[in-house]
């Protein structure tokens, strides 16, 4: 299993790598090496044929997951949505979810939780040009 390692840090901002994703594995959470503090991010990768070895939902976090590479289905609430390289799922907190790999590849996503309904601006309205 990979772990994230701080790259670079100073006042306001931290970096970090899991290694080369070709030959990561495993699963890492950026939150306690980062210090983030809006959100929880994941770097995740499941061998062909392999799953999470659980459903899940949430009390307050809906998930974004964004599919680096291979393919895979979601269960959502018990239906399957397919999924591979470049698709986005976004599950409300509620939702019954888990995921395996359904190709020949390595399986690499990342998972982006936030709380539902908190989001207040975006980058259309927060963002500043310096």
């Amino acid at each position: 299993m990979n772990e994230l390692k701080l790259t670079a840090q100073g006042e306001g901002y931290a970096a970090g790598t899991c290694g080369n994703l070709s030959t990561f594995s495993g699963k890492v959470f950026v939150k306690e090496c980062l210090g983030s503090t809006g959100a929880e991010i994941s770097v995740g990768q499941l061998q062909a044929g392999e799953a999470l070895p659980f459903t899940h939902h949430h009390k307050q976090n809906e998930e974004i997951y964004l599919v680096l590479s291979g393919t895979c289905v979601f269960t959502l609430d018990g239906h399957d949505v397919e999924a591979g390289s470049g698709t986005v799922v976004r599950v409300s907190p509620t939702v019954k979810r888990t995921l395996r790999n359904t190709g020949n590849e390595p399986l690499v996503y990342v998972c982006i939780q936030a709380r539902e309904d908190s989001l207040q601006q975006y980058t259309m309205t927060d963002g500043v040009i310096d």
